[in-house]
């Protein structure tokens, strides 16, 4: 479960900017928070901004952590940092560190991370655990410095720390090395954390593919019930889905491919989903027709990976961070899935939804509290910043957002200088 995530000098966030999934003061809508290690908890966080105002940037921000920490342990020596983006816009930014800092629950403990580093080497790596409101430190690592432990640290120290190449966390390769104490911390980013920054064509295939290998290898399994359920619920026209071997001849591939690369192939694309619709005969239904899931709409196709996602997340408990989450989706379908996660009757197993959107009609469903509605927005230097809705003066609970936000007074809306164009296309 994630508390708070903070980012700076990453991308087109210049400055400290910090997403705050705690409860406030306000009241009303219980069952969009939960209580976790006496910490309450929301269950999900909406981001609104204009295109290009940083709001893929902060998700990303998500995704370049998590891939230090599960794939720095095997980086070379002097291989660069591929996360590091810094802000490029100020002269005086684009060599200094990014950092990010992350308070999360994983197997009843609480820890906070703190990461710095730049295109070489990281720079800073602290791990806390907390007891109750009392912060432990578990290890603080700084550049040229010899790392320090705290009292509670038992495993490896000194070997691990020669080990680790200034590229590497150390975090990553302790846990390469079975230092127990850690694996908790670690697993919150192996288990827990899922980003998926852009659903495009690529990843909802591979979706497609993982769900489709699911669905056959296991038709029985809750997943699979419920991800029938979901795709047959939401309007689709689809009466019910099912994984089918696909046949290796259709693929045609040469035989000069070698055979460990097409044995891969095949395996990747062993299963493919086929969707059944009614057949019908003077209005009664006569039968199901069969069809390959690409036939389908490009929102019934993009349901298919996304709705994965979501049952897979309430199903484990997954932190689940998705950029535009309603890509060729109907606006009630939107509404339908981020609702799933304000029922405790269905996310009992406290997943989290933070998503970036530009679908303002979630504002006007009473869907959200004001303190899970946060909006980006870039300053004349083109840095982002980011500010949540309850902390904009004026905002009450009957506040129309949808209204206000369209109207440009929340802020976070596009800026159209459309004088020199109109001039232009007006032009012979």
């Amino acid at each position: 479960m994630l508390l708070k995530f903070t980012v700076e000098n990453f991308r087109s966030l210049r400055d400290r900017i910090e997403l705050d999934m705690t409860k406030s003061a306000l009241k009303g809508h219980t069952g969009n928070y939960f209580e976790a290690e006496e910490k309450k908890l929301l269950a999900t966080s909406v981001i609104y901004g204009a295109n290009a105002s940083g709001k893929s940037g902060f998700l990303k921000a998500f995704r370049a952590l998590e891939y230090l920490v599960l794939h720095s342990a095997d980086f070379k020596p002097d291989k660069d940092l591929k996360p590091y983006e810094p802000f490029l816009l100020d002269e005086d930014n684009q060599d200094r560190p990014v950092r990010f800092e992350i308070d999360f629950i994983s197997n009843d403990n609480h820890y906070e991370y703190l990461v710095s580093y730049t295109k070489k080497e990281i720079e800073f790596e602290e791990l806390n655990l907390f007891n109750g409101n009392y912060k432990s430190l578990l290890f603080t690592r700084e550049k040229k410095k010899d790392m320090k432990f705290g009292d509670t640290y038992r495993g490896g120290k000194k070997t691990i720390e020669r080990m680790t190449l200034p590229n590497q966390l150390f975090l990553s390769k302790a846990v390469e090395n079975n230092v127990e104490l850690l694996l908790d911390a670690y697993r919150f980013f192996d288990n827990k954390l899922r980003v998926y920054p852009i659903l495009d064509g690529l990843a909802e295939e591979d979706l497609k593919r993982l769900y489709a290998r699911r669905l056959a290898e296991n038709a029985s399994s809750s997943f699979s019930g419920k991800f029938n359920a979901l795709i047959c619920a939401l309007d689709t026209g689809i009466s019910e889905v099912s994984a089918e071997e696909t046949n290796p001849d259709m693929f045609h591939l040469p035989d000069s491919i070698p055979s460990d690369v097409k044995t891969r192939f095949l395996d990747k694309y062993k299963y493919d989903i086929k969707t059944y619709h009614k057949v019908f005969k003077k209005g009664e239904v006569v039968g199901q027709r069969a069809f390959d899931v690409r036939d389908e709409s490009a929102g019934t196709k993009n349901l298919f990976a996304l709705g994965g996602i979501i049952i897979e997340a309430l199903e484990e408990g997954h932190v689940l961070v998705v950029d535009e989450l309603e890509k060729n989706l109907h606006p009630d379908i939107t509404t339908f899935l981020i609702r799933l996660f304000h029922r405790p009757d269905i996310n009992r197993n406290n997943a989290q939804l933070i998503f970036a959107t530009h679908d303002v009609s979630q504002l006007s469903h009473d869907t959200f509290r004001r303190d899970q509605v946060w909006f980006v927005e870039k300053d004349e230097c083109g840095a982002s910043t980011m500010f949540r809705c309850s902390d904009i003066e004026g905002v009450r609970a009957d506040t129309p957002l949808d209204k206000w936000y369209m109207a440009g007074r929340l802020g976070a809306t596009p800026v159209i200088q459309d004088e020199n164009f109109l001039v232009e296309m007006q032009e012979d």
